[in-house]
């Protein structure tokens, strides 16, 4: 060991730097734990100051009141869509002159069938003497009576989704005032 002494003051110059780079190292890293402990608390709390924990009951309470509302307004709307099948949901219209005396078409057949095909097929009969209204049941698209040509026409039109033979009707829109649909 008699090699070492003449370098030992070298020597432990040199352990004494590698303490302080060892030192400063520890340093830096302390500096960037804090660092991260600041940015893990700042995640596990929220804007308001609660901690992770609330967070999450809270979230999950939110959910389970929106699932529940869910499934509320799918019962709702299951019931709605049963009350529409029997409103009026297709119509058909034909206008024509029904005798030789009137024009402008005063005379009318209009089927009137809710989502299941049944409802009413209407006939009104104009002349310049005299007015005449015939109804007729539609069960499931058909009629039990014998249907003329423009029953037939209004009441396939409906069957199809029309409106009306080129003429316009009134029809209501969501926000409850109406407009004019022509086809």
């Amino acid at each position: 060991m008699d090699f070492i002494k003449p370098y030992q003051t070298e020597i432990i110059i040199g352990l004494a730097v590698l303490v302080l780079i060892q030192f400063g190292i520890l340093i830096g890293f302390n500096a960037r734990l804090g660092y991260m402990r600041r940015q893990l608390r700042s995640l596990l709390t929220g804007p308001t100051g609660e901690d992770l924990e609330a967070m999450l009951r809270r979230c999950l309470e939110e959910s389970k009141s929106a699932l529940q509302r869910g499934d509320e307004l799918e019962t709702r709307f299951d019931t709605l869509s049963g009350d529409l099948r029997g409103c009026v949901q297709r119509v058909g219209l034909v206008r024509y002159d029904a005798y030789g005396d009137v024009s402008g078409k005063q005379s009318f057949s209009i089927a009137l069938l809710d989502g299941r095909n049944n409802g009413a097929l209407i006939t009104g009969l104009f002349g310049r003497h005299d007015g005449r209204c015939y109804g007729k049941a539609v069960v499931g698209g058909q009629t039990e009576q014998g249907l003329t040509d423009e029953e037939t026409s209004a009441l396939q039109m409906a069957l199809e989704g029309g409106v009306a033979d080129g003429e316009t009707m009134p029809t209501p829109t969501l926000n409850g005032k109406r407009r004019l649909i022509s086809r």
